[in-house]
């Protein structure tokens, strides 16, 4: 199994140790994991030139950092993203690298195989509750196409992972484990959900009017794939 993980800061804290926890978990001595710390590896900011969406991906002033991480995603069974809860959000490292996916959203040219595949998002917080920060990055993965992405927030009520208690390690383990657990369930049986089929064929009738001719990158894109046809991306 491949599992890629996405770290939205550079630094290894308490989100952090979330994460390798959960992978102590879930991954198999014979797994590939393949990290990536942003900002160190991922791309400068979007300036929105437009450019992925009406030229293509490979053309994007970032692509070089840009499309390993995508690749690693798109051959993963797994994707991790992580970030702290910074001012109820996900860092602003990790929106940069979600800004430079937004050609792959279900609405322009989504992957085939991010259909069948399974998320996970982490975040912890000192305090305010890291829920809205996992929903956030669960968002962008969802509009990718990946059908199921659980989520793990943790209020630390710490500061940094050495002023951590020793009752909140214990919680932060038992959820680990927990939701581990659920990840792997789902990544050895993916299948596509309804609400992802739904999105699919809604956005089918899009590409398949004329009004699609508006950029011709997406809907040729579409029409290669043979989904305009009977192809369907979750089989």
């Amino acid at each position: 199994m491949k599992i890629t993980v996405i770290h939205g800061q550079g630094h290894k804290g308490i989100t952090y140790k979330m994460t390798k926890t959960v992978l102590d978990f879930l991954a198999e001595d014979d797994d590939e994991i393949n990290e990536f710390f942003l900002p160190k590896d991922g791309p400068g900011f979007c300036v929105g030139c437009n450019t992925c969406f009406m030229k293509g991906e490979e053309f994007c002033p970032g692509a070089d950092k840009v499309q390993p991480i995508i690749k690693s995603m798109e051959e993963s069974e797994i994707i991790i993203l992580d970030s702290p809860n910074y001012v109820m959000e996900m860092s602003g490292n990790m929106k940069n690298l979600m800004d430079h996916f937004a050609y792959r959203w279900i609405t322009h040219r989504p992957h085939a195989n991010m259909f069948k595949k399974v998320g996970l998002t982490i975040s912890s917080s000192a305090g305010a509750p890291p829920s809205n920060t996992v929903k956030s990055m669960a968002k962008q993965l969802k509009w990718m196409g990946v059908p199921k992405v659980y989520k793990f927030p943790l209020i630390s009520n710490a500061l940094n992972i050495s002023t951590i208690s020793s009752k909140k390690e214990v919680e932060l383990k038992r959820k680990a484990e927990k939701i581990a657990s659920k990840v792997k369930r789902r990544a050895q049986n993916p299948h596509a959900s309804l609400k992802g089929k739904i999105m699919f064929y809604m956005f089918r009738k899009m590409q398949s009017s004329p009004d699609a001719a508006w950029n011709p990158k997406d809907r040729d894109w579409w029409i290669e794939q043979g989904w305009i046809e009977n192809v369907r991306p979750w089989k």
